[in-house]
């Protein structure tokens, strides 16, 4: 099958419910083999199971509690992503739901189905519809700080910032990513449409040092690559406008492009949480000034 970006995707949106789900149903470590609720399905039993999701009612469990730091149920986004890659493929389940936002299938809607009956039946014949599906949901309903989803067309917000690039037809954009994690994401964009565009112009995008205060932050000089080029994905395979970047708050960064002036900018800053577990220590601070002559 050919590459996308939907591993580079997942992996930067549904990191933490992947960890989740390897550790928890399916890890060596964690799995008691032979201990489980019902006996293990034959391969008939879980073909039938597997096209009628809704046939036996399984307790979901409740959503997680909003964390407040930016984080949206992991519902939502698969529901987004799956729209965006499989716009004719509708989810008949939790299950699928989870699939046609992991990775991108080939073939008619019939064909899409069948392929996603006969993962469901694999997954069934080792833990069990009952167990798959409490897990399936559990998942969904856990709240999750998403890296990498571009904003949607016509999306306004102060933390999306937008520059034209002298000499191009493009743009370059800010949007942001995990606010625990402090990550910022960056693409191009088109002037006239605003549609987000891979690599289409020569550049590259350089980590430098703090220009005002080198020793503090990042103290190296780094070659940014794409978050999709981190993930093997050759530049031509990106699906098209999918291309970004991730930069940290307050990284200064460098845009060089062959025979033009380079480009310095600094990736905003935002304000932390407050922990609820840690508590900032009291301590006064002495008024000396950040710059001087």
């Amino acid at each position: 099958m050919k590459k996308n970006t939907t591993a580079a995707q997942t992996s930067s949106v549904g990191r933490q419910a992947r960890l989740q789900a390897s550790a928890e149903p399916y890890g060596d470590a964690k799995r008691k083999r032979g201990q489980r609720s019902q006996p293990k399905a034959s391969t008939s039993q879980a073909k039938a199971s597997a096209s009628q999701t809704s046939a036996a009612a399984v307790p979901i469990p409740a959503p997680t509690p909003h964390p407040g730091n930016g984080a949206v149920p992991y519902r939502d986004l698969c529901t987004r992503t799956s729209r965006n890659i499989h716009p004719h493929v509708k989810p008949r389940s939790d299950f699928e739901l989870c699939c046609l936002a992991e990775r991108a299938y080939e073939g008619s809607v019939e064909e899409i189905y069948a392929r996603l009956d006969k993962q469901y039946a694999n997954y069934i014949a080792i833990d069990g519809k009952e167990e798959t599906d409490r897990l399936t949901a559990k998942i969904l309903n856990t709240y999750m700080e998403p890296t990498g989803i571009k904003p949607r067309p016509g999306e306004q917000s102060p933390r999306i910032i937008i520059r034209p690039i002298p000499d191009t037809q493009y743009s370059l954009r800010l949007f942001p990513g995990s606010l625990t994690s402090s990550e910022y994401c960056l693409d191009f964009v088109d002037n006239e449409t605003g549609a987000p565009v891979n690599s289409a112009f020569e550049f590259e995008l350089w980590a430098v040092p703090d220009w005002d205060n080198p020793l503090a932050g990042l103290p190296i000089v780094q070659k940014m690559r794409s978050i999709e080029n981190a993930h093997n994905i050759d530049t031509k395979d990106i699906r098209p406008g999918q291309e970004k970047f991730i930069l940290r708050d307050g990284q200064t960064c460098v845009l060089a492009r062959p025979g033009k002036m380079k480009i310095r900018f600094e990736v905003p800053i935002r304000p932390r949480p407050a922990s609820e577990t840690v508590q900032e220590e009291q301590m006064l601070v002495l008024d000396i000034p950040k710059f001087v002559d």
